[in-house]
């Protein structure tokens, strides 16, 4: 009789212990991929709001999956590959900066994929007392023009497009009085009443920094450069399997919700 009762309390224990294990097997699995790793973004500056997030609800995903950021300009990022051989997903704010890297052979070619797109857009101080309401208002007498480094962040690269498109190097160039070496810079300075107009990426004018603040002029299409906004990842990687995953979850569906939410035009 004791002998059955052991034996009887032995199945119990067993199936108790199975139910348990199931239990936390099902609690890791709804709380992610047990997968582990660790990977180096380069962010665009511009990208300083829309990255944190992208990456917390990467990390829902994947926990275990460690995701270091760095925001600067683009051509800071792209100076990093290039001098430092370190990082391992690359998301500048234009793919002139990934075609360039690409040339150069720091990323792996096949994992490249388009993103979203940069829309430049004219700031002016809240009231716009300047009136401005084009390109070439910026070249008017007593316009404190602001834009980003020619060979520095991608909006100083796309503004310099932008004027040159429209024969307005020679006369905007008279007016101004600061260049950056990112776009947050810029509009920085806008709001704090050091430049009177400035170009820079339409999803920042939505950040609460300028909210109140400023009021934005629209560059019509034929006048302006739109940026491709690429991913991927680079050559010299030391995790890969991270980083795939990482450059997957930013282009997917539920990536794109991300984007758009911060304004991007997926």
């Amino acid at each position: 009789m004791q002998k059955n009762k052991i034996i009887y309390i032995s199945i119990i224990t067993i199936i108790i212990i199975s139910i348990i294990g199931i239990y936390i097997s099902d609690i890791q699995n709804s709380s992610g991929s047990n997968e582990e790793g660790s990977i180096d973004v380069l962010f665009a500056a511009g990208f300083s709001k829309v990255g944190p997030e992208l990456i917390s609800e990467f990390n829902k995903k994947y926990p275990n999956i460690k995701v270091n950021s760095k925001y600067g300009g683009s051509g800071e990022l792209f100076a990093t590959l290039e001098t430092q051989k370190k990082g391992d997903v690359f998301l500048p704010a234009d793919y002139k900066y990934m075609e360039d890297a690409m040339n150069s052979g720091y990323i792996d070619n096949g994992t490249v994929k388009n993103v979203t797109k940069n829309v430049p857009v004219i700031i002016v101080e809240k009231g716009n007392p300047k009136n401005i309401s084009s390109l070439k208002d910026l070249a008017k007498d007593g316009v404190k023009v602001g834009i980003g480094e020619k060979n520095g962040p991608a909006i100083g690269k796309t503004t310099a497009k932008i004027l040159e498109k429209n024969n307005l190097s020679s006369d905007v160039g008279k007016n101004i009085v600061v260049t950056t070496t990112t776009v947050n810079q810029l509009l920085t300075y806008l709001i704090t009443g050091q430049v009177d107009a400035t170009i820079i990426w339409e999803d920042m004018t939505s950040w609460k920094e300028g909210d109140g603040k400023i009021e934005v002029i629209k560059i019509p299409e034929d006048e302006n450069e739109i940026s491709t906004v690429p991913v991927g990842i680079t050559s010299f990687t030391k995790d890969k399997d991270a980083a795939v995953k990482f450059n997957e979850f930013i282009t997917s569906e539920e990536g794109k919700t991300i984007w758009e939410k911060w304004g991007f035009e997926v």
